[in-house]
């Protein structure tokens, strides 16, 4: 069994597994030395479609990575009292399902409160536990379009078609779930009293929002209309720009001093209109800085800007990220059993976080992991002979 040493050592979460938000949320915590345990269905998580088969994942599935899993049938008393005696030695529980799912399995706060009043019962979901939404089925762009943060991606006047589950699902959901979670277990350890936790990404992603919302209370020119303001594309030296090969650059040179870096390396400090930077000659200043972009391929660019205050920067694709000397000289990224994934973040440099498991063996049942809570053999024998474990249980994780 693997021994916690990252921050969140002796920090015990059951994760009841889900999709999006809290396999990450799982992941982020077991990253950093919490002990959690994931309690999958027999026969793992049903097909998605389309090609989102989480339970055929193995060495891919990376936000299965660092805990290991037990298959648990919740249709079943044992399994169900299985739950209960977890959460008697947990410091929390994090669950992704519809509001009164966890109630009607009598398994929600109340019930689990009831065996461990420390615990910190976090339940993560798109519109929150109330409210004439609750109830409604959802994914991440419906959330970001009800939180107001869609539209901050507008161009032309409309919204984009899609979005990676990043701003929404990961940060607004996931992200906050783990706030709230570590929030409330030290509030415990403070006073010896538990809460429920209501993380959902309609809140989280409307809070992320913040800035964008300050920058147009006090009035900040464009700041409301989506492509209009000075941090989302209107200003020439705040966008991107294709480069000859078709590939992209980011010119983030907001304040003036980065932008006389900027325009001295183009040769353009002596261009009035560059100089100046008025929002009325944005379009002009833009066309000349699209036309010079465009005679050089990328890595000219930034083979010229390379160590400038001028804040002009490649735009990669995933796999030249994990490429890219800077990232791999600080080990950003990390390869396991041949797929390249995030390493561990934020870093700690007492207490670092570590991958204690890697994805193919997290993805594997494994009820040895259940002797890290309190229960010896004999009990998980008596727990198969119930049924708690359901047929579908092959048992060959590792110890």
């Amino acid at each position: 069994m693997e021994q916690s040493t990252g921050p969140l050592a002796g920090v015990k979460i059951i994760e009841m597994t889900g999709i999006g938000p809290v396999p990450y949320a799982a992941m982020v915590l077991a990253d950093l030395g919490a002990q959690v345990i994931r309690i999958d269905r027999p026969g793992g998580y049903p097909s998605l479609g389309d090609g989102l088969d989480f339970s055929a994942m193995t060495q891919a599935a990376i936000f299965y990575r660092s805990r290991p899993m037990v298959q648990v049938d919740l249709k079943s008393q044992a399994g169900r009292d299985l739950i209960l005696r977890l959460a008697g030695d947990a410091s929390a529980l994090i669950e992704g399902y519809r509001p009164g799912t966890m109630e009607r399995l009598g398994l929600g706060p109340d019930a689990c409160h009831a065996r461990n009043p420390a615990l910190a019962y976090v339940r993560v979901t798109g519109w929150g536990q109330d409210g004439p939404m609750a109830g409604m089925a959802g994914h991440d762009l419906n959330y970001l379009g009800l939180s107001g943060v869609l539209s901050l991606f507008g161009r032309d006047g409309a919204p984009p078609r899609g979005m990676p589950p990043l701003v929404g699902d990961m940060a607004g959901g996931a992200l906050f779930a783990v706030i709230g979670l570590l929030s409330a277990v030290m509030q415990a350890r403070a006073t010896g009293t538990g809460q429920m936790v209501d993380a959902n990404i309609v809140d989280g992603s409307a809070n992320l929002a913040s800035l964008v919302t300050a920058l147009g209370a006090v009035g900040t020119a464009g700041a409301a209309m989506p492509g209009a303001g000075p941090l989302d594309g209107a200003r020439h030296f705040y966008r991107t720009y294709q480069c000859a090969d078709g590939e992209w650059l980011v010119v983030g040179a907001i304040e003036p001093a980065f932008r006389k870096v900027l325009l001295s390396r183009l040769g353009l400090e002596s261009e009035p209109r560059m100089v100046a930077a008025r929002p009325e000659d944005d379009a002009h200043c833009a066309d000349v800085l699209a036309r010079i972009f465009r005679q050089k391929p990328r890595d000219h660019w930034v083979a010229l800007f390379d160590g400038s205050d001028g804040c002009v920067t490649p735009v990669l694709s995933q796999s030249e990220a994990a490429a890219h000397p800077a990232n791999r000289a600080r080990d950003v990224f990390t390869r396991i059993d041949g797929v390249t994934q995030p390493a561990p973040a934020p870093r700690l440099s007492r207490t670092p976080g570590a991958i204690g498991r890697s994805p193919a063996e997290a993805a594997r049942p494994d009820t040895h992991a259940l002797s890290g809570w309190g229960l010896s053999e004999d009990d998980v024998s008596r727990l198969r002979e119930q049924g708690a474990f359901g047929s579908a249980d092959d048992d060959d994780g590792a110890a």
